[in-house]
């Protein structure tokens, strides 16, 4: 059974009707090109708590046209309103062929035909894990970068040379890893038509988790990884039902000092394109980690973010002595994004739809081993 479907990204709502179509004017598009950061609604303190609007990549990167970006906001193509959605599909089914498909025999041939460089292939060079900065470079930054959305004054640097409370050393659970937006995938065969969703663990969000909960227990760390689904069958109202679930966690397990909101970012490109973010890591190509910091500047309680922020802030710097390119900038945000439940709470945007998850897995699987390096030298 076909479904018609549509993109569902952080910037765009699944609750749009045909007759919204018709009631867009000039004032709403000089309304989204009045902001940086596309968002539908503004009118209630609950809202923010359902919607992660990422800023737009760098405006210089390519050409953000306004018919494109009125398009993004109403959730659909006013030209083409067949796809407005009309049945929500389980499986996420295709209902294009506009992505090119890759053939898992491609490339073979290739390699049969010099079988002198397959064996070479077979004896790979070991590589040496990074070592493991010290408490004093972990607590010494200069330059970090952040992207600050909001109008408080802070100093990165300053921010990561400052204690916290948050340390390894407990065999009880250290660590919840959850999921948001549970279903988001990544590029290549796993993605699931114009959803780019996914309900296979294997394939989703979900894996990533699963790299970094490996990654911490290797490293003394405990944790609990919740695969709940908050945002399926419904999108919008993830982040009040992830509350829930956070909130259940630390009922059944008070030793959880630190809440990982794990996510992969999302962009398309007026000609199709997706947005990846990524570096080369000693030949393998590995998704870049940016950490997203939520405050109280919306008016939500939440008091402790400069603690989050200390805690993204040494995260980033050891990554940056450990796997040089592999974070982007802290952003540091108006929404409270459920950060206020502990002291040591952070969004991870693992990639984009750009990536692939085996470049999303290396990606968090670095990221997770810098964490690990922050609450080991405590």
């Amino acid at each position: 059974m076909k479904f018609k479907t549509f993109v569902i990204t952080k910037r765009k709502l699944t609750a749009v009707t045909l007759s919204t179509v018709m009631v867009i004017s000039g004032i709403v598009a000089a309304k989204v090109l009045a902001v940086r950061s596309v968002r539908v609604f503004k009118a209630s303190d609950t809202v923010y708590k359902d919607i992660l609007s990422e800023e737009l990549p760098d405006k210089e990167e390519k050409h953000i046209s306004i018919k494109n970006i009125i398009n993004r906001v109403v959730g659909f193509d006013a030209e083409s309103p067949e796809t407005i959605i009309e049945e929500y599909s389980p499986i996420f089914e295709r209902t294009t062929s506009d992505e090119p498909q890759t053939s898992e025999s491609e490339g073979i041939e290739e390699v049969q035909e010099d079988n002198k460089s397959d064996e070479q292939n077979t004896e790979q060079i070991p590589q040496e894990e990074p070592l493991l900065p010290d408490k004093t470079a972990i607590c010494t930054a200069n330059g970090l970068k952040i992207n600050n959305a909001t109008n408080f004054d802070v100093d990165a640097d300053a921010m990561c040379a400052e204690e916290i409370s948050l340390s390894a050393g407990t065999s009880e659970p250290l660590v919840l890893i959850v999921h948001t937006h549970t279903t988001e995938c990544y590029n290549g065969d796993e993605m699931s038509g114009e959803t780019e969703r996914n309900t296979d663990d294997t394939l989703n969000v979900v894996a990533v988790g699963e790299e970094i909960k490996a990654v911490l227990a290797e490293n003394g760390i405990n944790s609990v990884h919740d695969t709940t689904y908050h945002d399926y069958p419904s999108y919008q109202g993830a982040y009040s039902r992830t509350l829930t679930t956070i909130e259940n966690q630390l009922k059944a397990n008070p030793s959880i000092k630190i809440v990982l909101d794990i996510h992969r970012d999302a962009f398309i490109y007026p000609d199709g394109s997706k947005l990846s973010v990524s570096y080369d890591d000693r030949g393998e190509k590995t998704a870049q980690v940016m950490l997203v910091v939520g405050t109280n500047s919306m008016g939500l309680w939440h008091d402790n973010w400069r603690e989050n922020l200390k805690f993204a802030a040494k995260i980033q710097n050891a990554a940056e002595i450990m796997y040089p390119g592999l974070m982007r900038p802290i952003n540091l945000r108006t929404e409270r994004f459920n950060e206020h439940m502990t002291l040591g709470s952070l969004i991870w945007e693992v990639g984009s739809n750009g990536n692939s998850l085996e470049e999303a897995k290396r990606g968090g699987r670095e990221a997770a081993r810098a964490m690990a390096a922050v609450l080991n030298a405590k």
